[in-house]
């Protein structure tokens, strides 16, 4: 791990050009511009960058909640390990995402770094008086806060619903449109087979059915361990929510499981306008 000093114009990447994805949507959604140059005139005075390689821990669960990051290059996981060694992942981090910003004393989750990663680490107190004294910044956390929440409560969605083909759908779904993924265009995957499986609830054997599966209906090519390329978004869309890949008609879940994910989409975007 290596420390350098933010220098100015450090955060010049807030202005995020990944596309909101449909749970919920990226921070420079939610206000006018001058809000973003306004958060990174202040926050580039405070930060650090620091380098973790792969593998790397960045916070552990139960440390002292006492930095905040922003990603600026590569992947993280938030994580949870069990007392037998078992893990979830709750989440992975991307470019220009923010992260263990919250409002206990200790973190909850453990962070560590999927591939070799830069971020920049700002004390929690000096965001607080910069939330305080700028109402921009504190609208800024506010929505993570809500974002983190609602991803939270469509994850339990994904894995009390759903099947294994329909939650790597979702999946895919979603980290195309984090990652602004235009069509025909090659999604990157920097997480690992493991990495998914324990994000999803399954096993490594039944993700990499699951994918054989999507390949062989047409969803989905597959060139190497770490790209993918999606032939058929909406179709994998259809079979996230339930439909026919093929056609949209015939219902694979209850209606009550599609209207709960839509239903968690629409407040989000009501909590963070």
């Amino acid at each position: 791990m290596s420390i350098t000093l933010s220098a100015a114009g450090e955060l010049a990447g807030l202005a995020t050009k990944r596309r909101p994805w449909r749970v919920g949507a990226d921070f420079n959604a939610q206000g006018p511009q001058r809000e973003s140059g306004s958060i990174q005139q202040s926050l580039q005075q405070v930060g650090a960058r620091i380098r973790f390689t792969r593998g790397e821990t960045i916070f552990c669960e139960g440390d002292d909640a006492n930095q905040v990051y922003k990603l600026i290059s590569g992947a993280v996981r938030l994580c949870k390990y069990k007392s037998n060694g078992r893990r979830h992942v709750a989440d992975f981090m991307l470019e220009s995402d923010f992260f263990g910003f919250t409002k206990c004393a200790e973190h909850d989750l453990t962070a560590e770094a999927v591939t070799d990663v830069i971020v920049v680490s700002y004390p929690r107190n000096q965001i607080e008086r910069l939330g305080s004294e700028t109402p921009a910044i504190e609208r800024h956390f506010t929505a993570l806060l809500s974002k983190r929440l609602f991803t939270l409560e469509h994850h339990l969605v994904v894995l009390g619903c759903q099947s294994a083909k329909e939650r790597l759908a979702s999946f895919l779904v979603r980290l195309s449109q984090r990652s602004g993924l235009l069509p025909g265009e090659r999604l990157e995957v920097p997480m690992g087979r493991q990495d998914i499986a324990d994000h999803l609830g399954l096993t490594i054997e039944t993700v990499c059915r699951a994918l054989s599966e999507l390949k062989q209906m047409g969803l989905i090519v597959v060139p190497n361990a770490n790209q993918l390329i999606l032939k058929d978004v909406e179709g994998l869309r259809r079979l996230a929510e339930g439909e026919s890949a093929d056609d949209g008609k015939a219902p694979l879940a209850s209606a009550g499981v599609i209207s709960a994910q839509r239903a968690g989409s629409k407040h989000f975007a009501q909590a963070t306008a």
